[in-house]
């Protein structure tokens, strides 16, 4: 039986109505009660009934809203999410959503698009002897947090209405370009343990007819020399492949990255290759 403080602010939304609605049909607290327990396996006491009933009581009280309609940006910020972007959530019920990287102005657009849908990010810079120094973006918002966590084809919808954005927010994640000049070999790719993730990447990459190809990157249990330690993969990593020539400018045109640096590499090596 889940709790109301387990439920994303859209449940509420809707436990909320129909508690509106109980009431206005003549149920007691206690048979309100009840129906929400049956129709929703939720918890809720029937003080908690009565002050929403008297609207005494907003559950949204303490929870920072945000606009979480289709949107490009949140499309970028879902494929950030399923790329580099971790959720926590602390012993203090904090629901964190935090970005770490190199790169400044992937930071930046991902603070632009949390900023755009409601949210109040908080970033900075992070020195460490031991590795990289990372520019970080944090934000802590339940309603996002669960909205993430939540069911991944909802997720999805979002990535399908806006292919472009969520591309872009994913391949800011994941991507990389690889270039040679004396073997005249340039692609793009990205690298992910979840295979449907990947498979959404091909489907929408389709969509805006760029070739791409899946393959088995790291097979589980192969060994990795991470700053002088040796780990293993513990499960298969993916990798999905833009290759063709007119695929990789067609990426270029209509995707792209915010990250300068890869995108300056991306269009050296068309150029390099006559395809600029």
């Amino acid at each position: 039986m889940r709790k109301l403080k387990d439920l994303t602010s859209l449940e509420l939304d809707s436990i909320k109505e129909r508690i509106l609605q109980l009431r206005e049909s003549g149920l007691s607290y206690s048979e309100i009660r009840n129906v929400i327990k049956a129709e929703f396996e939720v918890s809720i006491s029937k003080a908690t009934v009565l002050r929403w009933c008297n609207g005494t009581h907003n559950p949204f009280n303490k929870t920072k809203r945000v606009n979480l309609n289709s949107s490009p940006e949140l499309a970028y910020i879902i494929g950030v999410y399923l790329g580099d972007a971790s959720l926590t959530q602390t012993a203090r019920y904090q629901y964190r959503i935090r970005l770490k990287v190199v790169d400044r102005d992937f930071a930046e657009s991902f603070e632009k698009a949390l900023k755009s849908i409601g949210a109040n990010p908080r970033t900075g810079f992070e020195h460490n002897s031991g590795r990289t120094n990372r520019w970080w973006v944090e934000v802590t918002n339940k309603e996002l947090f669960m909205f993430l966590r939540g069911p991944k084809e909802r997720l999805f919808e979002v990535g399908r209405a806006y292919p472009r954005k969520f591309l872009r927010g994913f391949f800011d994640s994941e991507g990389t370009v690889i270039f040679s000049k004396n073997s005249k070999m340039l692609y793009v790719s990205a690298s992910n343990y979840d295979t449907e993730v990947l498979r959404l990447c091909q489907d929408l990459l389709d969509g805006l007819k760029i070739h791409s190809k899946i393959y088995l990157h790291r097979k589980k249990g192969t060994p990795v020399n991470i700053r002088g330690r040796i780990y293993h993969y513990s499960n298969n990593l993916y990798e999905i492949r833009i290759h063709r020539r007119d695929s990789v400018l067609k990426y270029l045109q209509n995707i792209g990255f915010s990250i300068s640096r890869k995108q300056a590499k991306l269009e050296n090596g068309l150029k390099e290759l006559g395809r600029l």
